[in-house]
């Protein structure tokens, strides 16, 4: 049995915050699949307060902290759980963790660490009280107290020019290029490059790279009959060749067993959400 639960935050965490989510399920099988975390264009913090997953590695596996921070990501990663399935997720917007974080969100890519690590005992706190409530909306509301105190230090006027920045590159789909960002943020390509990976947690290159193959599975979505080249061409690849390297790259799949399974079409909602749609 299982019970998925969604809520969406309150006005004042609106910019920075996009959604909570939580999952209960009783029964997991022993043999069941590794589930595959791609790179999705945001951060998220998971409170695991059930029995706790494990990172499935090339050379074995490692336990997942209780109260875990997942990076940006440009790679994917295999998680599976150990026992019930109890997590909750905060899921942030592009440009909105690091003014509750307070640290370069650059030193976080393709790293998945503990909230103790990254906020001490303030991190360990709020773990441990995500572990002790009993409903959703206990954690939901504890958890929106202490995300507000920890915004009250934050650096507005960088972050409403990431901000812009941001809505732009995600009208367009990701169909910009690294100069044309720095000109609406009215800086230099370098100074630019520094200020977004600080802010967003990945390089404006590799951020444009991620959005546009979340593109292609909002597009795929929406024309299941759509083949590779014509994908490639209204999404911005140079051909349908470049677009399968892409796909293996972030994904590790082929496209043809990417746009097979089963979960695609349900993850394709949300990225239309996350677009904009």
């Amino acid at each position: 049995m299982s019970k998925y639960q969604y809520r969406q935050p309150c006005r004042e965490l609106s910019g920075y915050v996009q959604y909570y989510w939580m999952l209960d399920l009783e029964d997991v099988s022993p043999s069941c699949e590794p589930h595959r975390l791609t790179p999705q264009g945001f951060m998220e913090i998971v409170f695991y307060y059930r029995d706790s997953y494990k990172l499935i590695l090339s050379d074995g596996e490692e336990s997942h902290p209780r109260a875990t921070l997942y990076g940006q990501r440009t790679e994917f990663i295999d998680i599976l759980p150990t026992g019930r399935v109890g997590l909750m997720s905060v899921v942030f917007t592009p440009v909105g963790v690091r003014d509750i974080l307070h640290l370069p969100l650059n030193e976080l890519t393709n790293r998945y660490v503990s909230l103790e690590e990254v906020l001490g005992r303030e991190g360990k706190d709020i773990e441990e009280r995500m572990m002790n409530h009993s409903s959703f909306d206990e954690r939901v509301d504890d958890l929106e107290t202490f995300l507000l105190d920890r915004l009250q230090r934050r650096n507005e006027f960088e972050n409403n020019r990431m901000r812009m920045v941001m809505t732009r590159l995600l009208r367009r789909r990701g169909m910009l290029n690294v100069d044309q960002l720095a000109g609406y943020a009215c800086l230099s390509k370098k100074q630019f490059e520094r200020v977004f990976a600080a802010n967003v947690g990945l390089m404006p290159k590799q951020y444009l790279r991620v959005i546009r193959f979340l593109h292609t599975v909002e597009f795929r979505n929406r024309m299941p009959e759509a083949d590779l080249a014509t994908l490639a061409f209204h999404t911005g690849y140079y051909d349908a060749a470049h677009l399968a390297n892409e796909i293996k790259t972030l994904t590790g799949y082929t496209s043809s067993t990417l746009f097979q399974l089963m979960c695609f079409s349900e993850d394709a909602e949300s990225v239309e959400w996350f677009l904009g749609e």
